[in-house]
């Protein structure tokens, strides 16, 4: 008998997961219909991350240090800062298919289908019911602003964040208000949110914080409960050593300037209901959504205390991103680095597609028992409804980003813009154009972690980023001297004078080393602005500046890769446990 459970439930899984793949693909379709990418400022930001570890990749380099393929061939250290990990499935797609557009597709897809298998897991564990299941799955992953981060700014790692937050709450849940041995859980979803987006990790540890503190007292075991918060947060610090341990060396030995500080976009309520009911793929809730927060009132006398949280909760997050809240007075605070209020809607779209979902069950059954109307039936015409609207909000963004120019020529300090044409500021990327993004970057985000009396200097950033050095006080261009390693940059100082000093256009990171001619690496001159300095020697004029591991570098690997064996050894464990005891059993 348990044997046949076992075997239904996974051609139940097998089927749901095919279904979840057949919608990521008619979804991504939607926009990969044009064979290239609408590329806001976001998208280079990233393209310039994926080229670098594609790059690293192809010579055989795994851990992405410091840039120096892109990101103007500087060797910043936007890698110690922003998690890299998640961006193996584009370089592996880009490997197999040798197409940069079509990898980008084809992550997207994955991102897409694990963003419905994850929510659907999620919710079943909770609420243990297929139906409501597949509905927050559904009505989560084709969000309006999911469909926002992806396709229309294209924020890529927060959007990845948002396939990993479903799986938090349910491990958040799990450890204060149900099963605490389940705290792995809950360490593991912090662990692929800390992969994937820091600031969304940011955001939602205060969330539950918050949460925590308004069901304080009703928490029952609290002693035990928190140790086992404890115990998930140590298995996330121990799984995401390797990217964090680099993270906190860089930030305490370097002074450095991350992204800017503020609050733009803060949205009028009025327009947050116009872009809503107008289906606009822009920085809101979404039609479904808005129609949740008017009317879902009305569920809440029956619902049970987690969906009334949810529902309010939601509510809460969308005022707050609107000038109903004060954000001003809150600029000399560390919560500036919020930057945009309107990220709020996030965490919004998640917590009012739970409370949604459980409306939407309760119909569905209403519908099934009184008029026998199949569930089938009512989640194809749901899906139906969710799909028109991701059309609508496709059809949109294909029109906006139409005005786009391509970037058919390599931008220049002078002529970024390509003779301002550009009317949103910024380029399509098609399979035969990606490379020009490479030569000259300086969108958003192209000097974040720069040292800051660089960033504080633009005719400086100018100069490093365009490659002129300075030998004995005089520029001089090094673009055709520079030659580009996985994690280092090699300079061909022939012909300068030997015994020059000269103030090479590459920025300094706690642990760069240099080689100068046939000399052994070791730690180098650094300039006041934060800069490789090195003295032209008698032969052998080549100077190799690179990033070397140090010795907590090389221990956080072996932690985070030891724990993952750890917790795999752990589940394979109670599988075979379990299976030993139903054989016994039997």
């Amino acid at each position: 008998m348990e044997e046949e459970v076992m075997k239904k439930r996974l051609r139940d899984n097998f089927l749901i997961g095919i279904f979840f793949l057949v919608i990521a693909c008619l979804y991504v379709y939607l926009f990969a219909r044009t064979k290239l990418i609408f590329s806001a400022g976001d998208m280079m930001f990233h393209a310039n991350r994926m080229e670098e570890l594609f790059r690293d990749v192809q010579h055989g380099v795994l851990i992405p240090r410091i840039s120096t393929y892109t990101f103007n061939q500087v060797g910043s250290g936007i890698n110690f800062f922003y998690p890299w990990i998640f961006l193996y499935p584009f370089v592996i797609f880009r490997l197999i298919t040798g197409n940069p557009i079509m990898a980008f597709y084809l992550g997207v897809i994955l991102e897409t289908f694990l963003t419905l298998a994850i929510a659907y897991y999620s919710m079943h564990q909770y609420s243990h019911s297929k139906t409501r299941s597949l509905v927050f799955a559904l009505i989560y992953t084709l969000a309006n602003y999911r469909l926002y981060l992806v396709f229309n700014q294209n924020v890529l790692a927060e959007s990845i964040g948002y396939t990993f937050v479903p799986l938090v709450l349910l491990g958040f849940y799990e450890v204060f208000f149900s099963n605490q041995q389940k705290w792995p859980l809950f360490g593991i979803g912090m662990t692929l949110l800390i992969y994937s987006h820091m600031l969304t990790t940011a955001l939602t540890a205060s969330f539950l914080l918050l949460t925590f503190l308004i069901f304080l007292p009703v928490i029952q075991g609290k002693g035990k409960r928190l140790l086992s918060a404890v115990k998930a947060a140590g298995l996330s610090l121990a799984l995401t050593a390797f990217f964090l341990v680099p993270f906190f060396e860089q930030t305490l030995t370097n002074h450095l300037r991350a992204s800017w500080k503020g609050f733009n976009y803060v949205a009028l309520p009025m327009h947050v209901i116009e872009n809503s009911l107008n289906n606009a793929p822009w920085q809101v809730i979404g039609f479904v959504l808005l129609l949740t927060l008017t009317f879902g009132f009305l569920g809440l006398k029956h619902a049970p205390a987690v969906e009334k949280f949810s529902y309010f909760s939601g509510l809460v997050l969308v005022l707050l991103t609107t000038t109903l809240f004060p954000w001003d007075k809150l600029l000399g605070t560390p919560i500036a680095n919020l930057q945009f209020p309107y990220r709020l809607n996030g965490l919004a779209t998640v917590m009012l597609s739970i409370y949604l979902s459980l409306l939407i069950e309760q119909a569905i059954r209403f519908l099934q028992s009184h008029y026998h109307v199949s569930s089938y039936l009512s989640i194809f015409v749901i899906l139906a409804g969710l799909m028109c609207l991701t059309v609508s909000a496709s059809e949109q963004i294909i029109s906006w980003r139409s005005s786009d120019l391509m970037i058919d020529k390599r931008p220049t300090v002078n002529n970024y813009y390509l003779q301002n044409k550009n009317v949103n500021g910024c380029y399509n990327l098609r399979r035969n154009n990606w490379q020009n993004q490479f030569y000259y970057y300086g969108h958003n985000g192209a000097f974040d972690y720069f040292p800051v009396n660089i960033k504080a200097d633009g005719q400086l950033i100018t100069s490093i980023v365009t490659h002129h050095a300075l030998v004995d006080g005089r520029k001089v261009n090094l673009t055709s001297r520079l030659t580009s390693k996985p994690n280092a940059i090699r300079y061909d100082l022939s012909g300068l004078k030997a015994g020059s000093t000269v103030q090479l256009p590459i920025l300094f990171y706690h642990n760069d080393v240099v080689k100068i001619g046939n000399s052994d690496y070791r730690k180098p001159m650094v300039s006041n602005s934060t800069t490789v300095v090195v003295k032209v020697p008698q032969t052998h004029k080549q100077v190799t500046v690179k990033y070397q591991d140090s010795l907590l570098d090389v221990i956080s690997v072996l932690v985070s890769v030891l724990a993952w064996l750890v917790v795999a050894a752990s589940y394979l464990y109670r599988k075979l446990h379990r299976r030993k005891d139903y054989e016994r059993i039997s």
